[in-house]
């Protein structure tokens, strides 16, 4: 058998007993006038051949790339990972490639990435935007498709994904406070850097205004760097009153918990510890840590048949589209043997 490599179009043609055309218009998704057992029997015949399209000649046939450019402010929270493989996953299934950049919503990135992108011809763009994203996208996106995740709540953008953060928090610290947390205390990096860490900012505020807690707002400007914080941090441990932090990025919850631990035979009963994703390792410490979890597979795959829905023109996908995050609750907030009974009771 030949390398995959070499298979062509007149090979596959040949074993499935069609013509070119018809194996030309399957790879580029042309259906409508293609009965099933024609389908079939050419998606035998890649599969028996391992047959890999060629994207530049399929580009130079159709006067696209089959290739989209991803911009994320980080690839390696899990979130961000999550959201990734749920991209690709729809991609695979579709022929298509993805270019991916990180930009730490920074703005002179995200245009370098743009120039370098669009240079590769990409058909289109899925990016979690910085705060001003939306300026430099009217100056040189040139027309092509954009579908945004976590755009601001009241977006410019006509084709989005994001999470319910805003009631993801504040109904995670409600709860909080029902289980007798009295202090609340804010771990937050710069609410300015972007819309998703102010609206958990905002929901905290906001829970804090309509329940009368006490709380504390901490400022953080390296997430890294744990022997910065623990001072801070340490003064809000205190055995009288009952604390919960919440901490708003998955970076900074690990430092946080880093400092924390130490005290971990005051968890869940005197501090508690809530914060984002983080399921690679919340699971895996002792205690465990709460988290709200993001559906960012889902989310990410979402985004890519949105992307691909508009590149073809078929709008058959809404143009906006929220996820609802999960609450997972360990350790650092609640007894799992209390959870276990809880579990069991339910059954």
């Amino acid at each position: 058998m030949r390398k995959k490599n070499s298979v062509t179009i007149a090979d596959i043609a040949k074993k499935a007993g069609v013509s070119r055309t018809t194996v030309s218009f399957y790879i580029n998704h042309k259906y409508e006038k293609m009965s099933s057992r024609t389908r079939a029997k050419i998606e035998e015949a890649i599969r028996e051949t391992d047959f890999v399209p060629n994207v530049l000649a399929r580009s130079l046939n159709n006067k696209q790339s089959f290739m989209i450019g991803v911009m994320v402010h980080a690839n390696t929270s899990w979130e961000m990972v999550q959201f990734m493989d749920g991209i690709e996953d729809c991609l695979k299934k579709n022929n298509y490639q993805m270019i991916v950049a990180t930009t730490g919503w920074d703005l002179d990135e995200e245009r370098q990435q743009i120039e370098k992108m669009k240079a590769q011809s990409v058909d289109g763009f899925i990016v979690n935007p910085s705060e001003s994203f939306d300026l430099l996208w009217k100056t040189i996106g040139e027309n092509r498709p954009l579908v945004v995740y976590d755009p601001p709540h009241v977006t410019p953008y006509r084709y989005w994904v994001r999470s319910n953060d805003y009631e993801a928090v504040y109904d995670a610290l409600e709860r909080m406070v029902t289980a007798g947390y009295d202090r609340l205390i804010l771990v937050t990096e710069d609410p300015s850097r972007h819309t998703t860490i102010a609206q958990r900012c905002l929901a905290f505020d906001h829970l804090v205004g309509i329940r009368h807690v006490r709380s504390k707002t901490i400022y953080v400007s390296d997430p890294c760097l744990p022997e910065k914080l623990e001072f801070e941090l340490l003064q809000h441990i205190r055995i009288e009153e009952k604390t919960c932090f919440f901490v708003t990025t998955t970076e900074l919850l690990k430092t946080v918990f880093l400092v924390l631990r130490r005290y971990h035979d005051l968890m869940p009963d005197r501090i508690g510890l809530i914060g984002f994703d983080s399921v690679e390792w919340a699971a895996m410490v002792t205690p465990g840590v709460t988290t709200i979890v993001h559906p960012a597979f889902e989310a990410g795959n979402h985004a890519a048949r949105l992307l691909l829905d508009v590149i073809a023109e078929k709008n058959e996908e809404v143009s906006g589209k929220i996820f609802e995050c999960a609450l997972h609750e360990l350790g650092s907030t609640i007894r799992t043997t209390d959870k276990k009974k809880k579990e069991g009771e339910g059954e």
